[in-house]
């Protein structure tokens, strides 16, 4: 009896076991598929994690080029709405302004901003602690530019992403992936082509047969920052050549912000040149570039007889002898009269009204005086005042040696003998009117100012300047002679304090011209850069630029900085 007792025990735990068996298999079941689904929650949430990120630097992004182009008073083109919608300093969220250009931006990147749980948010500051300052020496390759009272954004994102098994644990239906991005208008060292900066009009107008030749300098020649569709306007047989610009002598990029969209006839890109458009436009890189103090008044004109050694100190090239120039306040102009030869000592010449005007048959030359001790001479145009020359300026065929010179004019048009003049140049000489920027001191060297080392040796700075508080400003160099321009040209109405940062409402400003016409022929050179509002060319001019690879000056960039 007890061995059947102990059967029928055995029996019922043998049962008891398999059901156990079941239980336990059902409750792996039960914990597989909520590890599954909680693996499929935590999977949905990680790719919404990056698409919210993706969501939070594309709107960041968009907010940090509206900022630019606020910056720079740049409207947007006529293809575009809802440019912007937020003004820089002033903190919104997408709730508020769904259809400003970053929200959308944001909505692109799978941010529903109909469900009132997605948050878009952007909050304005003016300091970044990643971004050093830019007067550091030398200089980082990009920094803070401290002249934008807020230059960074921050952009956070939060979005609403539904989970089931997960929100068993939690006790809610949704969880929140959330992200941030940092952007800002940082200060960037960069070479700079050819650069037109009016932002709203036809801007860059040829008419005629002229024609602009690129040598040498960055992959981008040219840039139009004009948001007109016609922006570039090239009639008749005009053309801009960029067949050898570029590092490589190859060809090069022309960029233009507005339009035409495709390469006008007339636009020769070269071999490895294109034509890009719509293009970022580029800032004014000489936008913190201080105006000149009105100096003390300049000297009385001397008549010098004619030096060609230099044993006199002037270096004067014209048998008929020439008239010197100091630097100084000029409170009436500049005139060089009908048939007459000037030299220019190095300085600062600070010209008022008229300006500076060379009349037909007149030539203008750098004097072998040591001057101000910088190399060269700069012409600050006050008020209204600027440059006109008169046609047949520049027919005197007196030759100037590119690479050796008397005095202050040892080198030629180098600065040091360590300093490169272009391979194309007529070698050794030149002959017309020529004008020399300095090679040191406030207006010298871009890179020197910077506290850097131009690799191909200390080159020319600032030639003319123009004031920045007046508008309508006109300056023409007329045809007929030859000239070599040596230094960057900088024609820009800004604000009526002169400074070129604030500036006004383009169309109030950006109204400055400058103007190429007649017939000046294909013997003339500008060793430099020209930053204008708008560029005019007209008759038969053959212009070649030469720009410098490796100049550097601060612009403006839109950046993502975290």
């Amino acid at each position: 009896m007890k061995r059947a007792h102990r059967g029928n025990i055995g029996s019922r735990l043998r049962s008891d076991s398999g059901q156990t068996i079941v239980f336990v298999v059902l409750a792996l079941g039960i914990f597989l598929l909520g590890a599954v689904g909680f693996a499929v929650d935590i999977a949905h949430l990680w790719f919404h994690r990056q698409a919210t990120q993706n969501a939070a630097d594309a709107a960041c992004t968009a907010a940090a080029m509206d900022m630019l182009f606020d910056a720079e008073s740049i409207t947007p083109p006529a293809s575009e709405t809802n440019w912007g919608n937020f003004k820089s300093g002033t903190d919104f969220d997408c709730a508020g302004t769904p259809t400003a250009g970053p929200c959308k931006y944001a909505t692109l990147n799978g941010i529903d901003l109909k469900n009132s749980s997605n948050k878009v948010s952007f909050t304005f500051s003016n300091t970044f602690t990643g971004l050093k300052s830019c007067n550091t020496i030398p200089p980082p390759d990009v920094c803070e530019p401290s002249f934008l009272p807020f230059p960074v954004v921050t952009v956070k994102v939060g979005e609403a992403v539904p989970v089931v098994f997960a929100g068993l644990a939690t006790g809610s239906s949704t969880m929140y992936s959330s992200a941030q991005a940092v952007c800002g208008v940082v200060a960037a060292q960069s070479p700079v082509p050819l650069l037109v900066l009016d932002p709203i009009t036809n801007s860059l107008h040829e008419n005629g047969t002229p024609s602009i030749s690129i040598w040498g300098g960055p992959s981008k020649s040219v840039q139009v920052n004009s948001s007109d569709p016609a922006a570039v306007a090239l009639i008749g047989s005009a053309t801009i050549n960029l067949s050898q610009g570029g590092p490589t002598l190859s060809g090069s990029e022309m960029g233009v912000f507005g339009g035409p969209t495709t390469a006008p006839g007339g636009f020769i890109p070269g071999a490895t040149g294109t034509w890009v458009s719509p293009a970022s436009p580029i800032s004014d890189p000489f936008a913190t570039l201080a105006a000149p103090s009105k100096p003390a008044l300049a000297p009385a004109q001397k008549v010098v007889p004619y030096d060609p050694t230099g044993s006199l100190g002037t270096g004067c090239p014209d048998t008929g002898g020439c008239d010197e120039f100091a630097g100084g306040d000029y409170p009436g102009g500049i005139q060089v009269k009908n048939g007459r030869t000037a030299i220019f000592d190095p300085g600062l010449y600070y010209v008022e009204a008229p300006g500076l005007q060379l009349l037909a048959n007149s030539t203008v030359r750098p004097s072998a005086a040591f001057g101000d001790g910088n190399g060269g001479t700069t012409f600050y145009f006050a008020g209204s005042a600027s440059i006109t020359v008169w046609a047949n300026s520049g027919k005197n065929i007196i030759p100037f040696n590119t690479t050796t010179g008397t005095g202050s004019l040892a080198n030629g048009l180098k600065c040091t003998a360590g300093s490169a003049i272009p391979a194309n140049l007529p070698n050794p000489l030149l002959v017309g009117n020529m004008l020399l920027a300095p090679c040191t001191g406030p207006y010298g060297d871009p890179l020197e100012a910077l506290g850097l080392t131009d690799p191909s040796g200390r080159q020319r700075g600032m030639l003319f300047f123009q004031d920045r508080s007046a508008q309508n400003v006109n300056s023409s160099w007329g045809g007929g002679g030859k000239f070599a321009l040596v230094g960057s040209m900088y024609f820009h109405s800004c604000n009526a304090a002169g400074t070129g940062v604030g500036c006004g409402a383009a169309g109030t400003y950006y109204t400055d011209w400058f103007g190429f016409g007649g017939n000046s022929g294909s013997g003339s050179y500008v060793l430099g850069d020209i930053i204008t509002d708008n560029l005019d060319l007209h008759g038969t001019p053959g212009i070649t630029m030469d720009l410098n690879p490796s100049a550097a000056y601060w612009i403006l960039k839109a950046s993502l900085l975290q």
